[in-house]
């Protein structure tokens, strides 16, 4: 978990920035960019549910029916894991959107792809004559993020199953 901390000890839009500019950019870099800043809150969130769910009693049970620590792993304690694991998945797009947006906006995005963040930046020039331009990639933008983090909070509300097997209300 030291590499993991080491990646975060550096805030994740300026390494983005960095392994961007160091490159020509594309969107295969841009891809491997958010790659690179977004992996390490998944790796803490997989190995903080693994460490929670290896001291259970289902575990335990599967321990002393002689099960290999490999099939524990996938058959027992991934399943219980994934919910969060799926959640934090679609927070993490809308992260991801609002990333590349911000590369694109700065003039850091491919060339070649039209994205919102670059029609943003593109349309700050013409503000006063032409503020459409800059407003609905914006809004576009917005609601696409508000819709991830509105899935995200369901998902949330859907997969969470208290300890006695209820769902919460």
């Amino acid at each position: 978990m030291r590499f993991t901390e080491l990646f975060q000890a550096v805030p994740s839009f300026a390494m983005a920035i960095v392994l961007v500019a160091i490159f020509q950019p594309s969107v295969v870099l841009i891809v491997i960019a958010i790659a690179v800043v977004s992996w390490p809150l998944i790796a803490r969130l997989v190995r903080g549910e693994f460490l929670t769910l290896r001291n259970r009693d289902f575990v335990h049970a599967a321990k002393l029916g002689g099960e290999s620590n490999l099939r524990i792993m996938f058959t027992q304690i991934l399943p219980n894991a994934a919910a969060p694991i799926i959640v934090m998945g679609s927070l993490m797009v809308a992260t991801a959107i609002l990333l590349e947006s911000s590369l694109s906006f700065m003039g850091l995005g491919d060339p070649n792809v039209m994205s919102w963040g670059y029609m943003i930046g593109a349309g700050r020039t013409s503000l006063r004559e032409a503020w459409w331009v800059s407003l609905f990639p914006g809004v576009a933008i917005l609601l696409t993020v508000l819709a991830l983090n509105l899935i995200g909070e369901g998902l949330s509300d859907g997969l969470n199953i208290r300890i006695d097997g209820r769902r919460r209300a």
